[in-house]
């Protein structure tokens, strides 16, 4: 692996630990630090999928504006994803069977909803992108959520 491949996913691995260890204390709670730790992530996530992405300018005039559709959209089921873990972590000790129940279904739900979201956007990118390079891009992405899922399995107890 390329040292400078790995310092990357080492910088975007530890803001997203910085992140996710806030989640549980924070229990819904808006802060500006919060925010400043999302801001970097996106920013080191962008560079890290541009420096990979090795676009044109004409690819990149294509790529970047559905690139941020997407992120935008991303967001809107990592929001659900963060709520979700943050109504475990405070009643995991406590849960009664439909309460398990409900948050199976609801992370079915988000999992689902990611998949329809690569799907769409891989259709859509493939129409002015070469096809590698869109899978590329989804590689990129599956690596950084292989990290977050590696950190959430790492961090997350089991049902008591």
């Amino acid at each position: 692996m390329k040292t400078g491949y790995r310092i990357k996913l080492l910088t975007i691995l530890a803001l997203i630990l910085i992140v996710l260890t806030a989640i549980p204390s924070l229990a819904g709670e808006k802060t500006d630090t919060m925010e400043a730790l999302k801001d970097a992530l996106k920013a080191d996530k962008k560079a890290y999928i541009e420096q990979y992405m090795q676009l044109t300018q004409a690819e990149g005039k294509e790529f970047w504006p559905y690139y941020n559709s997407y992120q935008f959209d991303l967001q809107k089921i990592n929001d659900r994803f963060i709520k979700l873990i943050d109504d475990y972590a405070q009643n995991y000790k406590n849960l009664s069977d439909e309460d398990a129940l409900k948050m199976v279904d609801e992370y079915l739900a988000i999992e689902q909803d990611q998949l329809k979201l690569k799907e769409l956007y891989f259709r859509t990118l493939r129409k002015t992108l070469p096809v590698k390079k869109v899978a590329r891009f989804l590689q990129l992405e599956n690596k950084i959520r292989a990290l977050v899922q590696y950190e959430l399995a790492a961090r997350v107890p089991f049902i008591k």
